[in-house]
């Protein structure tokens, strides 16, 4: 059975969202990055498998613009309060109570937005391929829309970074609609104060490549946070960590774990 035979759809304010659950067991949100969808980001690279044999249910969604679920060529369409409504209106949908939750490169920064707003869905969070954008360092909007740029030519830009032409490549490989990944990277994808992240009391993992040219690493974030934890591979750049053997093994070292939101 494919993926796209498991996939279903439900309505977010008038969108119509794709999500996909795979497993039985505890349930994991799981959030793709920009310009990829749950597929690729989640499915091709063996995580649905990993935390499926440790006894998780995977829950994931394309994002509007991406993948199955609905697009728009208009900015307003999209921003960071709209896809992490999405998120809240998917856990509600499944009549949800507690969730883990897993984010991805752009999906960081809606589950640490989530993290902020409705902490009390989420017993533990993972943020993967993220850095001290989440905390405006450098701010978050000025990097998407750097990767928006690729969107404007037909033909490989490799006139630009590698690792923003590499965006490129997904966009064609996924056969996304250029309309709306321009629109997705106009949209607004404010950052959170260093205050809000040093209240956060959900235990969360930052997972970092050692070579991250997009979001770069993350320890400072993770030192903000009450219950944060900081994981930084060497050898490894933004893409090529949710392939690396050791970050799966630590995410799920980690949501094994017992923690406690209480504990100082």
């Amino acid at each position: 059975m494919g993926l796209n035979d498991d996939m279903k759809t439900f309505v977010s304010n008038s969108v119509n969202l794709a999500y996909y659950i795979h497993g039985k067991g505890k349930p994991i949100v799981l959030l793709h990055g920009g310009c990829v969808d749950f597929n690729f980001n989640y499915h091709q690279t063996g995580w649905v498998n990993t935390l499926t044999k440790q006894g998780y249910q995977v829950i994931g969604l394309d994002f509007r613009g991406h993948g199955h679920s609905d697009k728009s060529t208009n900015p307003s369409f999209y921003n960071l309060q709209h896809l992490s409504n999405d998120v809240i209106n998917l856990i509600h949908h499944l009549n949800l109570i507690s969730v883990a939750i897993m984010g991805y490169s752009m999906g960081t920064m809606v589950a640490i937005n989530l993290l902020h707003k409705h902490p009390d869905f989420f017993s533990k969070a993972i943020l993967m391929a993220t850095g001290d954008v989440l905390i405006g360092q450098p701010p978050f909007e000025k990097i998407v829309h750097l990767v928006g740029q690729v969107f404007e030519y037909d033909t490989f830009p490799d006139h630009l970074p590698k690792h923003v032409s590499t965006y490129w490549s997904f966009f064609n490989k996924l056969g996304l609609d250029r309309g709306s990944m321009k629109a997705f990277s106009k949209a607004r994808y404010p950052h959170l104060s260093v205050q809000e992240v040093e209240a956060i009391q959900v235990p969360t993992l930052i997972i970092s490549g050692q070579h991250d040219l997009v979001l770069g690493q993350g320890q400072q974030v993770a030192q903000k946070l009450i219950h944060g934890e900081y994981l930084e591979i060497k050898n490894t750049d933004h893409f090529m960590l949710a392939i690396e053997p050791s970050a799966h093994q630590r995410v799920i070292t980690f949501l094994n774990h017992t923690h406690s939101k209480q504990q100082s």
